[in-house]
């Protein structure tokens, strides 16, 4: 854990010259990165640790659509077991989304939205017993819809989202919540 989270320093360090140099969010193509805690839900979470969300997103902005963008993530959630860290659980996922932003007045900071996509998520587990490690993988299709709020700064934006992931898989359905705090330039 201690690797990913220097990695999303890291990340962020690099990206931060970028965010302060950058114009506002009506460029029709713009990139974002955020991370924070993952929490697992239902049968899922039983027996899971929360874990973190690392995610970088494309935003692509038609410009005959008022109020709607078109949004592409990369997301790597990972989590452990309960009291024992030689058990984890990560998911790597690629999914679509279309954002509908709620229209307010222009001269607002805050702008709130909500998303919903498809996306294809590979989740694999990972058990290390000693000298031996046991892992097994699959690929599903899932479903993504959150809610967040944006707040326009100086040349960047930030903001906050919690989405709810549920990927379907063999009769069961994996459930986790991402709440995440970005950057977008």
């Amino acid at each position: 854990m201690k690797r990913a989270l220097r990695a999303l320093g890291l990340v962020a360090a690099l990206a931060a010259p970028a965010a302060l140099s950058a114009q506002s969010s009506d460029k029709p193509i713009s990139l974002g990165v955020s991370g924070g805690l993952s929490l697992p839900m239902g049968d899922f979470g039983e027996g899971l640790s929360s874990g973190f969300n690392v995610t970088g997103h494309v935003y692509f902005k038609p410009a005959s659509l008022q109020s709607l963008r078109l949004r592409g993530d990369v997301s790597y959630d990972r989590w452990t077991a309960d009291g024992n860290s030689d058990f984890s659980f990560r998911s790597l996922g690629v999914a679509g989304n279309v954002v509908y932003d709620f229209p307010t007045e222009s001269s607002s900071m805050v702008k709130p939205y909500v998303l919903g996509g498809l996306g294809l998520y590979n989740g694999k587990t990972t058990a290390d017993f000693g000298s031996a490690e046991i892992s097994g993988s699959d690929t599903n299709l899932g479903l993504q819809a959150g809610a967040g709020v944006a707040f326009q700064l100086s040349g960047f934006s930030t903001f906050a989202e919690a989405r709810l992931v549920n990927i379907f898989s063999d009769g069961n359905s994996s459930r986790f919540v991402p709440i995440v705090f970005g950057v977008r330039f």
